[in-house]
This record gives structure tokens, sequence and C-alpha cells, in this order.
């Protein structure tokens, strides 16, 4: 009876024998610094590398796995923009061809699993909107990967932990009237997520800040060489988000919340049909805290148990452990 792990590229059996070192590949690319400016709306963006890692746990008894992709950057984001003036039809031919009235929006900022995602489309009208972004990622440190197993037990205890923290801070303004106007927006942390949509709106306002941050991510896995026991996802996290409306077609609102089993905890979705005023605000959060635990069995380094590799077990880092935490989630 094997227990399959995978780490970035590599694989590693573990059960009646080991096969070879876990170990974690990142692979990196680099961007060159660049800038954007075009009309009111600047953005820039800090020399940017990326970092990815995968990891899996497969029992090749009962077939039950766990896996976790993950990807981010060490990268700096900031854009701030207004836009304001009359939507309308222009002539861009001598013939007299002319492209009906249109506006469009669309942004999406992500790392590790950190985004905000908004999209807006207008038709003839006035229309005004303000805006702003802040995107802060790290992702240097090593992922480290802590594998025990107590001496007589067939009980295997994976724990992965990854510091890679992501912070997006961001607002926005519309003001508008018209022949419709459709927005839609998203913030999502680590499957955590708060979404609006304002569909066939004639009049619509609304000014919205987020707050998304990400700490550092663990988890852990615990098997035996029959099945897994139990798998947890947990990141220390948090997700803030207002908004004050003004709705005259379709207002859907909706947000989720999840555990450490990535299974949704809190859930929330409303309709409004009409002419409305909209306040929201919403707050989820999850804690999980560093502790440092060191168990007997892990003298094994001195005197090898017939199950752990003397070499493999120094570089698991066995006294790296985690435990404890709490959920918190606020709707207002």
């Amino acid at each position: 009876m094997y227990i399959y792990i995978y780490i970035g590229y590599k694989t590693a059996v573990i059960g009646d024998r080991v096969t070879n070192n876990l170990q974690l590949i990142a692979h990196k690319s680099w961007f060159v610094k660049c800038s954007i400016s075009l009309l009111f709306l600047v953005a820039l963006v800090t020399q940017a590398s990326t970092s990815s890692w995968t990891a899996s746990v497969s029992n090749t008894t009962d077939g039950t796995t766990w896996s976790i992709q993950r990807h981010s950057a060490t990268v700096g984001f900031d854009l701030s923009g207004s836009a304001e003036g009359k939507i309308a039809p222009i002539s861009v031919t001598p013939g007299g061809r002319v492209l009906s009235a249109h506006n469009s929006h669309y942004t999406k900022v992500k790392a590790n699993d950190v985004q905000l995602e908004e999209s807006t489309a207008a038709f003839e009208g006035t229309y005004r909107s303000e805006d702003k972004i802040t995107l802060r990622a790290e992702a240097e440190k090593n992922v480290n990967i802590t594998i025990t197993k107590p001496s007589g037990s067939n009980v295997w205890t994976i724990d992965l932990e990854e510091n890679w923290p992501v912070t997006i801070k961001a607002s926005r303004i519309i003001d508008y009237s018209g022949k419709g106007i459709n927005d839609r927006d998203c913030a999502a942390n680590n499957f955590d997520r708060v979404g609006n949509d304002f569909l066939y709106n004639n009049e619509f306002s609304k000014a919205r800040t987020t707050n998304l941050r990400l700490d550092r991510m663990n988890a852990t896995v615990v098997a035996t060489n029959d099945t897994i026991i139990r798998a947890d996802f947990m990141p220390t996290k948090s997700l803030y988000y207002q908004i004050e409306s003004h709705s005259t077609g379709i207002a859907d609102l909706s947000y989720k919340q999840t555990n450490t089993e990535r299974k949704v905890m809190n859930v929330g979705e409303e309709r409004y049909l009409g002419n409305y005023n909209i306040n929201r605000s919403i707050g989820m959060k999850s804690n999980f805290s560093d502790y440092t635990v060191e168990q007997d069995w892990l003298s094994c380094c001195g005197s090898v148990s017939s199950e752990l590799n003397p070499v493999n077990c120094q570089r698991w880092n066995p006294y790296e452990k985690f435990s404890g935490g709490d959920l918190f989630a606020r709707v207002v």
C-alpha cells in the first residue's frame, strides 16, 4: 500500500518505503518594468517575478486524492484614473459612417487566489467614474513540507507551509444616466467570494471599496496506507467589501465563505428589481496560528526508525508545526 505525494515535478512514494526525497520546484520568469499613462489613467507595474507550485496526495488503495495548485508573483501594481463625459455616437468616415454610442471597462488583478474582477458596459448617456487599485504581492520564500509518522503508527501527517502574502486595496465610483448600463464586480480570496451584478439600469450610481489580504497559507493532510482521513486548507486571510448603490434595473448580490475543507459554509443571494438604494458591508476572516512543537519520535535522526531515511528526516524540517485557528464572517 502506497501513498503518492507530488510536489512540483518530483514524485515520492511513502508507505512501505521511501523512493525519493520530496522537493518543491519553483518556476520563475522575469518581466521588465513598465508604466502606462493614458488619458486620466495611470498604471505602474514594478519588476515582477512569478512563482508556482503544485502538491497532491493520492492513495492507491481506495483512490482518494487531495491536491493544491498555487501561483503568485513578487509584484507591485498601482492604478488611479477617472473619466467624465457624455457617451455619444461619433462619425468616423468622410462618408458619414457612424459608430454607435458605447462605453466599456474591464479590470482583473490576481495573485495567489486573491482576485478583483470588474466590468462595465454602457450605452448613450452621461458617465462619470473614478478608480483606484493597489496590489502588493511577494513570492520569495520557500514553501516548506513536513512529513511525520510516529513510530508504530500507520498515520502519516503532511504539512505544507506557504508564506506568499498578497494585499489588494481598491475603490470604484460610478455615476450614470442614460439608455442603459450593466456593471459587475467580484472580489475573491482563496475560495471566499463577494459578487454584485447591476443590470439594465437607466439611472445608476455606486461607491465601492474593497480590501483583500492574504498573510500565509497552511495545509495539512492526514492519511494512512488505506485512505486519506482528512485534508485541511488553512489560509490566514481577510475580505472586506463595502458598497453604496442606487439601482433602477436588476440588482443581484451574493457572497460565500468556505471552511478548511474548501466547502461552502456561509452563503447568501439577493435580487432586487426596480428602484432601490442598496448599501452593504461584508467582512470575512480566517486566522490560523503557527506554533512550534517538538516530538519525541523526531529523534529518529539519531537512531533511525525502520520507516524513515535519516537524510530525509533532516530535510523535512520536522520542528515546523501548525495548528489551531478560527473563522469569522460578518454581513451588514
